[in-house]
């Protein structure tokens, strides 16, 4: 004989297991108000979606994992060590000290520290030569002999002062890229080896072309123009800075003309202020000519201080 269900008791027994629970409203769904939802049944969890179904969540402003983004081109330049065709564009000289004084009012100092680090070098070896030279009385006339001592030195203070420009050449460079100046700047040089022998190759070439007849060596000084920042923008060997020198100032003949002129101007207005401008005269030449050098050679200049890198 089957027993019957079992059925609860007056007194609140046990419910019949055999009665199926209550209906549950789907995960994430409220019930209508004033209806309470029974609680899960122990042991059941509500329905998940699985993890490969979950979209990636980057963070703001990066790649999705696995993915690097391309770095920034330094000042837009070819790659390192490599001789590339020159894109010129049209140059103001007008707009390049206009872009130098920008670049030299957002971070002064760096620049006039520099230039009175440079004008006591400059004087320190002009003293020490000066004091080796020798005179002597020949018919009313003074003659002064450069004895060998004089010319070691002078040779000595001559790299040490192609170096110091070097340095002005490399912060002016990072100042074109949008960068803030630092004292840094003018001691961090890449391929300073490359650009201190072409240095010494052209100051040899340019002293033996003024000592014939002068305009020789006028000539060499002219098409060497941009040896060093070809050297330092481009990461160019010695020689092939100053091939690539000659091409570029032989396709911008007058603008290279007319930025030494401007800039020799500069440099005197700058002396004539009772000297204290030339603290300002001679950082803007550098950084005008870097502007100039971008331009003819098809580099990037960007406004003074914007980088964010």
């Amino acid at each position: 004989m089957t027993n019957p269900p079992y059925t609860p008791d007056d007194d609140g027994g046990e419910p019949n297991p055999a009665t199926p629970p209550a209906p549950q409203p789907p995960y994430g769904q409220v019930p209508p108000y004033g209806q309470v939802p029974p609680a899960p049944q122990y042991g059941q969890l509500p329905p998940q979606q699985p993890y490969t179904q979950l979209p990636p969540s980057p963070q703001y402003g990066q790649p999705p994992y696995g993915q690097v983004p391309p770095a920034p081109q330094y000042g837009g330049q070819p790659p390192y060590g490599q001789v590339q065709p020159f894109t010129p564009v049209p140059v103001s000289i007008g707009e390049a000290f206009r872009f130098a004084w920008a670049a030299f009012k957002l971070d002064p100092m760096p620049w006039i520290v520099a230039t009175l680090v440079m004008f006591i070098v400059s004087g320190i070896g002009q003293g020490i030569a000066n004091s080796m030279r020798r005179t002597t009385e020949w018919m009313d006339y003074t003659i002064t002999f450069t004895t060998p001592g004089a010319w070691v030195v002078n040779l000595i203070f001559t790299i040490i002062g192609y170096a110091i420009a070097a340095g002005f050449i490399q912060a002016a460079l990072r100042a074109a890229d949008g960068r803030r100046t630092t004292f840094a700047d003018f001691t961090s040089i890449p391929n300073l080896g490359q650009a201190m022998l072409a240095a010494v190759i052209f100051g040899v070439a340019t002293s033996i072309g003024y000592a014939l007849l002068f305009l020789p060596g006028l000539v060499i000084q002219v098409l060497g123009a941009w040896y060093l920042h070809l050297a330092l923008d481009r990461g160019l060997t010695a020689v092939d800075a100053l091939k690539a020198s000659v091409q570029l100032v032989s396709q911008n003949l007058g603008t290279t003309i007319l930025f030494g002129l401007a800039g020799v101007g500069v440099i005197i207005l700058g002396a004539l202020a009772l000297g204290v401008g030339l603290f300002v005269a001679v950082p803007m030449v550098f950084i005008a000519s870097v502007f100039v050098f971008r331009r003819i050679s098809g580099g990037a200049v960007m406004v003074p201080g914007s980088a964010s890198f």
